[in-house]
């Protein structure tokens, strides 16, 4: 995790940048929505219920490309037949270096992405003494694209994950041995790393933005965002957000 971050830095602070202007900018943002959770261990049942996250990100962009970096985390209360759950969400690296695509209002860029992405849950009525994960490290590829209409300013960027190393809980659990806890926790979630492409798992994020003016720091915007494993034990899970990003000029 640590040498991805740097790599980032490296980039951003390095980029080539001759006789090019840059335009870099940082913003957080506050997300709220509804998410949808289908764990195999729970006997078919899905779990519905509200989510918040809070992240941020930094965008350097010039005419010939554009990097992102940033973070995220969130957590949610899902229902099933009025039993409830927990479900953590956290992000830390979410990087794109995405290069201008020729044509298209010289407005669109694609190029290969990189996440660490960890989904943690808690069914304490159902299975009180485990807890169950979905990790992916993940390199896949992402597409962004921004056009004007009148006054406002719209971005439409979407990514989904082509190959990486997943994680997920033992099809079998021992009730002997509880293995709740937050050591238990990080010991968990980057166990038995397997390496699988679209015959094992996908992510998959669409994000549509849309500021009402070029100089508002503030935007507004919808996100799906999907995450599956197909093999056993089975997991899917969607959310539908609505976000509001608070922006400020670096320099």
């Amino acid at each position: 995790m640590k040498s991805a971050v740097i790599s980032v830095l490296f980039l951003v602070l390095f980029l080539p940048g001759s006789g090019q202007e840059n335009a870099n900018t940082r913003y957080s943002f506050f997300s709220t929505g509804f998410s949808q959770v289908k764990e195999a261990a729970n006997f078919g049942l899905v779990f519905n219920g509200p989510v918040v996250n809070y992240g941020m990100e930094w965008n350097l962009i010039n005419e010939k490309r554009m990097i992102t970096y940033g973070y995220e985390l969130g957590v949610g209360i899902p229902f099933s037949k009025n039993i409830p759950a927990l479900d953590f969400y956290l992000k830390p690296v979410d990087m794109a270096y995405m290069f201008r695509f020729p044509g298209v209002n010289n407005r669109f860029y694609i190029g290969p992405a990189l996440k660490f992405e960890y989904i943690y849950d808690f069914y304490p009525q159902l299975q009180s003494g485990f807890g169950y994960w979905f990790t992916n490290f993940s390199l896949g590829l992402k597409a962004h694209y921004t056009f004007n209409y009148q006054s406002s300013v719209f971005q439409i960027a979407l990514s989904s994950s082509l190959a990486g190393f997943i994680s997920r809980q033992p099809d079998y659990r021992d009730p002997y041995f509880y293995d709740i806890g937050f050591k238990f926790a990080v010991r968990d979630l980057h166990q038995n790393m397997v390496f699988g492409s679209f015959e094992k798992y996908n992510t998959t994020d669409l994000e549509i933005l849309w500021k009402p003016a070029s100089a508002s720091r503030f935007t507004f915007g919808y996100e799906f965002r999907y995450s599956g494993y197909s093999d056993a034990p089975e997991f899917k899970k969607v959310s539908h957000s609505i976000k509001i990003l608070f922006g400020k000029k670096s320099r």
